[in-house]
């Protein structure tokens, strides 16, 4: 499935069309986008309301989209009771299935730090 294919693999199979330094922009363009965002229009919501119709579209329309969403997540990547945001086949129930993706150790790290991260601002609104 193309929608859960490493991103290092689609790169080797670019024939260098992609290489370190664009995924390095790539990056840090989405951990800068909101700001970007609230700097353009003086707000976030815009991108909410986009993401939440297509979320909608995907759930009326019974369509088992492809979409990164935030789940609760039940063993998947060795997390357990935490809501965090992976790709998911969602459809008429909502999130069907949980997909797996093959992260490198670096990736897993940082997505056990980001879960650890959430965990700990659950416990501080008493949410766990």
């Amino acid at each position: 499935m193309l929608a859960t294919r490493p991103i290092l693999e689609i790169c080797e199979a670019s024939g260098g069309n992609c290489c370190q330094e664009d995924l390095d922009k790539i990056s840090e363009e989405v951990r800068t986008a909101a700001q970007q965002i609230i700097k353009a229009k003086r707000a976030t919501y815009y991108g909410i309301g986009m993401a939440m119709v297509r979320i909608t579209k995907a759930i009326f329309g019974n369509e088992s989209s492809v979409l990164t969403v935030s789940t609760m997540l039940r063993g998947e990547y060795g997390q357990h009771g935490v809501f965090a945001g992976v790709p998911c086949i969602v459809g008429r129930n909502g999130v069907r299935r949980v997909l797996p993706l093959n992260l490198s150790p670096e990736e897993s790290e940082k997505f056990n730090r980001s879960c650890e991260t959430l965990e700990n601002s659950y416990r501080e609104l008493n949410l766990i």
